[in-house]
């Protein structure tokens, strides 16, 4: 089984790269963060039919609901990032029992596990858990919750599902490439790196 290593082995050759400052992977992120951000909607609906209510609406009839719905969605915004982040980091650390690299920036935040190559196993797990953790737990609450919280907590899964199109992108390249692949993640930018066929 292979194992996470911070030597690429002598055998492996580049396999490709998806990064955020090029544009053809910008575009892309662009038209998966709408996809994933609509695909959502129906099971919200769904998971809070119990009384009838609209999940992502309710009225506003004051200056002070304003505020508060304004500093609801800074909140779940700074929230969201934070636990999707660290979800990317748990696992990081426990593959590697290191602690992971955090960067926040104002047009992406990101965790890698910095100078390590995943094996795909580790990775895909650490790519894709912020999506289907913050998701499934996001679901699961709606039924008990009421107005204004069941509005915030639909817009957290809304929103994280919509920050996953850079993970979404990772997992479909990386699922393309051979079992044996190795994945250096350096937080704006991740490489593969496949055994070299013979031949």
């Amino acid at each position: 089984m292979i194992q996470p290593t911070k030597t690429l082995p002598p055998n492996y050759v580049h396999r490709g790269t998806v990064n955020i400052h090029n544009r053809s992977d910008v575009l892309q992120m662009l038209v998966w963060s709408v996809i994933l951000f609509i695909l959502p909607i129906p099971l919200i609906y769904l998971a809070a039919r119990n009384d009838g209510g609209s999940p992502i609406m309710f009225s506003v009839s004051s200056l002070t609901d304003l505020l508060v719905v304004l500093g609801g969605i800074a909140a779940v915004t700074i929230g969201m990032i934070v636990i999707h982040e660290g979800l990317h980091g748990l696992v990081f650390w426990l593959a590697t029992h290191e602690r992971p690299k955090f960067a926040f920036k104002w047009y992406y935040a990101s965790a890698c596990a910095e100078g390590w190559y995943l094996p795909r196993g580790p990775f895909l797990t650490a790519t894709l858990l912020p999506l289907a953790a913050i998701t499934t737990a996001g679901l699961l609450l709606l039924p008990a919750l009421h107005q204004p919280v069941r509005f915030f907590v639909s817009l957290l899964i809304l929103f994280n599902a919509s920050g996953c199109a850079g993970d979404v992108i990772v997992a479909l390249r990386l699922a393309r490439l051979p079992k044996g692949t190795l994945t250096l993640d350096k937080g704006d930018e991740v490489n593969f790196y496949s055994p070299k066929t013979e031949g």
